[in-house]
């Protein structure tokens, strides 16, 4: 063991020492008070046996052994129980202490996390979130933007003559519900199940149809 360590120990070693010489105190008591024990009732016993005897002095003298040992036992009893009330306290206050630490861990954490999740900041935010969501819808608007103001296109008259010719074919009523029998025309020919070619496709097709030509020509001549 080093000097410093000797002559300067740590404050927990020292509550483990005093914790120990206390625990030992206790045990000390007990063995005092066995012997103790054990000598007063021998000192009884042999009361009894001196008034057997007719000894009634000799008697007297063995009682009053007797209960100057039940005094010190009392005595002894007395000290170990105020040391084991002391040492109850000293064990009951390291347990609320550790849990005085424990709870000042538990509020340290609890203020950190009530810093980012104050109201107010959360609110904020909320509220700049909103406000980016906004922006990007915005945005969104002014890409897609309207057709008929992006490209000054007025469809007014036209929307008005099929208005006109509509109410035209239904009697002069305009339908309120749209009819599930009408279906937008595509503007592809899907009837064979074919796909539009391309203009690369249609230049190899005709390309490929010349050379057939040229050849049926050869053969011909």
């Amino acid at each position: 063991m080093g000097l410093k360590k000797k002559f300067f120990p740590r404050k927990g070693q020292e509550k483990e020492e005093t914790i120990a010489k206390v625990k030992s105190q206790i045990r000390k008591y007990a063995l005092v008070n066995k012997t103790y024990t054990k000598r007063a009732e021998i000192a009884r016993q042999n009361a009894k046996i001196a008034l057997k005897r007719g000894e009634r002095e000799r008697a007297k003298n063995f009682l009053i052994l007797y209960k100057q040992y039940e005094a010190k036992i009392n005595r002894v009893n007395n000290m170990r129980a105020r040391l084991e009330r002391q040492i109850e306290a000293i064990e009951e206050g390291h347990m609320i202490a550790s849990t005085g630490a424990i709870m000042e861990d538990i509020r340290d954490e609890l203020k950190t996390i009530a810093t980012k999740a104050a109201p107010t900041k959360i609110a904020e935010i909320a509220e700049e979130s909103d406000e980016y969501v906004s922006e990007i819808e915005e945005s969104a608007e002014i890409i897609a933007g309207d057709p008929e103001i992006d490209l000054a296109i007025d469809v007014t008259e036209e929307l008005n003559k099929l208005e006109t010719d509509i109410l035209l074919e239904q009697g002069g009523e305009m339908p309120n519900v749209p009819s599930d029998e009408l279906q937008y025309i595509s503007e592809y020919d899907t009837e064979e199940g074919k796909e539009e070619l391309t203009d690369e496709e249609l230049t190899a097709d005709k390309l490929e149809d010349e050379i057939k030509k040229l050849k049926k020509e050869l053969e011909g001549g």
